[in-house]
């Protein structure tokens, strides 16, 4: 059946127009690629630009997902050609705000497929919604600390498409001068990352952080070059030679790379869930993506565009995974295990007093036991994620652009996490369970997360009203009305406001003070 067309820098598109489950139909355009694949002598090498086409290109699938372990199938899947995207849009003519999300997945796994990220509800709101995939694990970020192997090319690839979107999205109905990233976890991260480089500046107006940004412990990385020599001896090369790295991996079939890169981890790595291969400092490279460490960005040096930002009620949820019998008998050592781990930059005689601090803080001196599981899961939210977060919010309160904070603490009686990860009967809001307020998961099309006329729809249609208004505008609640009944204010040098989102808005200031106070405080004194 014929589709719509469009004339895009590298050629034609055809593209489809599709029916909408909440009503209506919208353009889709899948799998449209906006860097050269990068195979052969060009994996390991930044993204390279894509050469024409001739004819008309179809595009109506999705493109392939960098290789890994999919979280839905188990199974190692994906390819190096890997580089596309997709577009959404309710019509080509016109000249609509832009919404480019940036999917998570530790920077290991995930796409920016409908199987999570569904643009249904997103593209009703007169949006053009695009996302993107991007280079992952070692292929996205090997980094030997040699201008061979410099780091961040899953960075490079997210810049590279930023760059077609704003060249080609005036096509799709968008409009080019008015384009919003956002993403969740990693992608919020990488959304702040894009804050903080030199490669991105000038490429979008707007930005949307949840519940992730660069200066959480996980966004980055440290043993890069240990990591490549340890995967490197594990697929049966003994070098330490950055340039024949590199030629023996472009060897590797790309299935067999993605496991090994999974087999290389320690008992100790995984059961802190310390991640393999991610972003850092490539300053080996006459364009580094991030020069210097987050945390050495001056406030002044950073892309100075509107923020909003802002985390859920119980991130700290999926640290249950994996909490059996057999850990709560060694309990104890556990726990200090894992807070060492997230104190590594102190020094080592001040950990054990740090850990007596937070022992004493979260758990009132009481044993790591399944009694205290809650204290844990506020334990590790807020060391994984509010402390970075409330560290960015503190850092832009001088900025130009406001900055909009958010808590979501609605605890739906459906959730993304217990499909995923988290055990049905531990309560709270985990990481990532507001997704499907904004998007529509087609994986699990057989879980009606949002049902008409629920509680669920009224957040739903706030999520989306004020996500949008946001992309539209610079300001989240530009109009008040029955459905935005409370104006969100930005953070001021004098107060951090923040929105609380559940069956109500509701504006307030401060959020989670004392953890943050602790935080600040424990930071101050073991200068940490």
């Amino acid at each position: 059946m014929a589709g719509p067309v469009v004339n895009v820098k590298q050629g034609l598109l055809r593209g489809a127009e599709v029916e909408n489950e909440f009503g209506g139909s919208f353009i889709s355009f899948k799998g449209v690629p906006y860097a050269a694949p990068p195979v052969g002598d060009l994996r390991f090498k930044e993204p390279q630009p894509l050469q024409p086409w001739t004819g008309i290109r179809h595009a109506l699938a999705e493109g392939n997902q960098c290789p890994q372990r999919d979280e839905c199938s188990r199974q190692i899947e994906g390819d190096d050609d890997c580089l596309y995207l997709n577009v959404a849009t309710p019509s080509l003519e016109g000249s609509r705000p832009v919404m480019v999300w940036i999917h998570g997945g530790g920077f290991i796994w995930g796409d920016g497929g409908s199987n999570l990220y569904g643009p249904n509800r997103l593209v009703k709101m007169n949006v053009v919604v695009v996302s993107m995939n991007y280079r992952l694990g070692v292929f996205g970020f090997l980094h030997l600390d040699h201008e061979v192997a410099p780091g961040n090319l899953g960075m490079k690839d997210q810049v590279a498409g930023l760059k077609w979107v704003r060249e080609n999205i005036g096509k799709f109905g968008g409009d080019p001068k008015n384009i919003t990233i956002f993403g969740h976890s990693a992608g919020g991260s990488s959304v702040h990352y894009h804050l903080l480089s030199p490669l991105s500046k000038g490429l979008f107006e707007k930005a949307i952080a949840h519940s992730g940004v660069a200066f959480n412990p996980w966004a980055s990385v440290s043993k890069t070059v240990e990591l490549a020599h340890r995967l490197v001896k594990h697929l049966g090369k003994d070098t330490k030679d950055p340039h024949k790295i590199i030629e023996f991996l472009r060897t590797i079939p790309a299935l067999e790379l993605a496991k090994a890169q999974e087999d290389i981890r320690t008992p100790e790595e995984i059961s802190l869930s310390i991640a393999t291969f991610g972003v850092c400092v490539d300053d080996k490279i006459s364009e580094p993506f991030l020069p210097r460490s987050a945390r050495e960005i001056p406030a002044d040096g950073c892309y100075d565009v509107p923020l909003m930002l802002g985390y859920v009620s119980h991130e700290g949820l999926d640290c249950t995974v994996g909490l059996t019998d057999e850990v709560y008998a060694n309990g104890d050592q556990y726990f200090e295990t894992r807070v060492s781990h997230g104190l590594c930059r102190l020094h080592l005689s001040k950990v054990p007093i740090a850990i007596k601090e937070i022992r004493k803080f979260y758990f009132k001196d009481k044993p790591f036991n399944a009694e205290v599981i809650e204290d844990y899961i506020q334990y590790t939210g807020d060391i994984e994620y509010l402390v970075g977060i409330h560290d960015l919010v503190e850092n832009r309160s001088e900025a130009k652009s406001p900055t909009y904070l958010y808590r979501f603490f609605h605890n739906p009686p459906r959730k993304l996490s217990t499909t995923h990860f988290v055990e049905k009967d531990i309560e709270g809001v985990a990481h990532g369970d507001e997704l499907p307020f904004i998007f529509y998961p087609a994986h699990f099309r057989h879980i009606n997360f949002i049902e008409p006329g629920s509680t669920e729809e009224l957040i739903s249609k706030r999520f989306l009203r004020m996500w949008t208004d946001f992309a539209r505008t610079g300001n989240p609640t530009p109009k008040l009305d029955d459905l935005i009944n409370a104006k969100w204010e930005p953070v001021t040098t004098a107060a951090k406001n923040y929105m609380a989102i559940g069956a109500e808005i509701i504006p307030g200031v401060n959020p989670d003070q004392d953890s943050i106070q602790f935080w600040k405080r424990l930071r101050e004194t073991y200068k940490y």
